[in-house]
């Protein structure tokens, strides 16, 4: 369905230090499959993490049909090392999935709020305790994306994880960052996936963020069993 309405590929927006635990699972998980894996809370974003368990989204992968989304550019604006992972769309052609068209984290009105995004074609339907309408079958997804797609951001939500298949690219947005990703999955012995340097979009890392992100990098790649140290611009 994605892929018919002109998708080539679904996005998710990630730090770089994730890179050695996505290559090693080979998949992106959710915030609750993360933690049954030993990763604390302080490896979320601070801004989504409460918001996304508040509205009944922890248990969902975060995807997105829009390339570069503002969240992205603020991350990489502040100097954040961050790199995107490209799932070609046919893939969710065979994928259980949901569309929501609210930023879920941010989104001012919600269920329980004053005022409540009505069930709609535009905005789906309420589900299983979630505080924000999505599109769930062929027929409300099919409306979402009418009413949606190329206006407003719509986000893919899978749950619990989305295995990354053959044509998964991973793309970076400074020459350095191309070439550490490259080290590492060299590293790692993991080659399935492509690597580009995007060249619609460029960033100067900060030096501290820089140093830090360096530091983890190493750190997972040495030692498999270690979950991280929660730096600062996670939970920003």
């Amino acid at each position: 369905m994605l892929a018919r309405h002109g998708a080539i590929a679904v996005y998710h927006y990630t730090p770089l230090h994730y890179l050695p635990f996505i290559a090693r699972q080979g998949a992106l998980l959710s915030k609750t499959q993360l933690s049954l894996l030993g990763f604390a809370d302080t490896h979320f974003r601070r801004t989504s993490r409460l918001q996304d368990e508040q509205r009944g989204f922890a248990s969902y992968v975060h995807l997105t049909l829009d390339a570069h989304p503002p969240l992205l550019q603020a991350k990489l604006a502040g100097g954040f090392p961050h790199f995107e992972v490209a799932v070609p769309a046919a893939h969710f052609d065979d994928t259980e999935y949901a569309l929501c068209r609210f930023n879920i984290a941010k989104a001012r009105y919600f269920r329980g709020a004053k005022q409540e995004p009505p069930e709609s074609d535009a905005n789906g339907r309420y589900y299983d305790g979630m505080r924000l309408p999505t599109a769930r079958t062929p027929m409300e997804r099919e409306g979402l994306l009418r009413h949606n797609l190329g206006r407003n951001m719509i986000e893919v939500l899978v749950p619990e994880q989305v295995p990354l298949p053959s044509g998964t690219t991973f793309r970076f947005f400074h020459d350095e960052d191309f070439h550490r990703a490259m080290q590492v999955l060299r590293n790692l012995r993991v080659s399935a996936y492509g690597l580009e340097r995007d060249a619609q979009l460029t960033y100067q890392p900060a030096p501290h963020h820089r140093a830090s992100t360096e530091d983890a990098l190493a750190r997972a790649v040495a030692n498999e069993a270690w979950r991280g140290s929660g730096l600062d611009f996670d939970r920003v």
